[in-house]
């Protein structure tokens, strides 16, 4: 059976994530919805979408809609999903979910009470080759992991008016690269930290434009993350081990990892398929609904609720 897919907003990302829906079988795109009908008729046309709605409230009631995708700013996600998930619509939001933890628990509860499904748009975590390092972490082939390092940054010229300099539309670094680093680590860990602390480079409009920050895990593993607008990074990750270390060529879209020993040697490397990693994901939540799942093993709400934890704890020492 298909999935019918309904998007809510029409910028960048769902353009993306449409496109990829476009060559995909077992999934269609039933109906988009954005702020103005004629861009959202443009939209339809390009993607062959049978429905074009000026309401997101319309498009969420629209009964040919099995999930929804929600590409919306941060501000949006929680109220938006909110009504999705009362009309008894599967939920593919956007990372992050909320961008404080109360606000997740929320969002959480939310589709357990109505038994709906939700999921985290953390598409890293459906990545083959970030499937392949966790195992081999598993597996043991590197012994314990002491320690993880990864960043993500790339340069956006500060403009006050940006949303990602916006504090009010859930602007910042953190939400929108730093999430990235942190649920690659405790994916990778399957564990969540326990204490967080870091510094951070705060705009005039009440932001973080660059982050970089350590967490601590329950076993001592350390990982030291970073993320920004204010550099091209490498944006690479490296999980080390006792007797070894796994590189990944990126913390939030690995297509190619390695498997080093202590001494340095190359034992192993795995290279996944190439094309938009928005696929995978897109995969995984359509067989989640066909299932009749509520929750993924890949992005489970117990993880997305600790990384707005993080959130939180930093936020508030940067007096954010």
């Amino acid at each position: 059976m298909n999935v019918r897919f309904g998007i809510l907003g029409l910028g960048w990302i769902s353009t993306r994530f449409a496109r990829v829906l476009q060559t995909m079988e077992g999934v269609e795109l039933a109906a988009v919805a954005g702020r103005d009908l004629d861009r959202a008729r443009d939209f339809r046309q390009t993607f062959g979408a049978q429905k074009a709605y000026d309401s997101y409230l319309d498009l969420i009631a629209d009964d040919s809609v099995d999930a929804v995708y929600i590409g919306l700013l941060n501000n949006r996600h929680l109220e938006l999903g909110k009504i999705c998930l009362e009309h008894h619509k599967a939920v593919l939001c956007e990372k992050p979910l909320t961008t404080t933890q109360k606000e997740t628990e929320e969002f959480v509860n939310l589709a357990k009470a109505n038994q709906t499904l939700l999921m985290e748009a953390m598409w890293t975590r459906c990545q083959p080759a970030y499937l392949a390092a966790r195992e081999w972490v598993q597996a043991g082939k590197i012994g314990p992991v002491r320690l993880i390092s990864a960043n993500f940054s790339h340069p956006l010229p500060y403009d006050p008016a940006n949303r990602f300099y916006d504090a009010q539309l859930g602007g910042g670094s953190l939400f929108d690269l730093g999430v990235y680093t942190i649920e690659m680590t405790t994916g990778i860990l399957g564990q969540n930290p326990v204490a967080a602390n870091g510094v951070a480079s705060i705009t005039s409009t009440g932001v973080d434009e660059a982050a970089a920050f350590s967490l601590r895990f329950s076993d001592g593993c350390l990982a030291t993350l970073s993320c920004g607008f204010t550099v091209t990074g490498l944006n690479d990750a490296v999980i080390y081990g006792t007797a070894g270390r796994i590189q990944l060529d990126s913390c939030f879209a690995p297509v190619h990892i390695e498997q080093y020993n202590a001494d340095g040697q190359l034992l192993e490397s795995y290279t996944g398929p190439e094309g938009d990693g928005f696929a995978h994901q897109i995969r995984h939540f359509a067989e989640l609904y066909r299932q009749e799942k509520l929750e993924s093993d890949r992005v489970p709400f117990e993880d997305s609720i600790a990384c707005a934890g993080v959130f939180d704890s930093l936020r508030s020492q940067w007096g954010l």
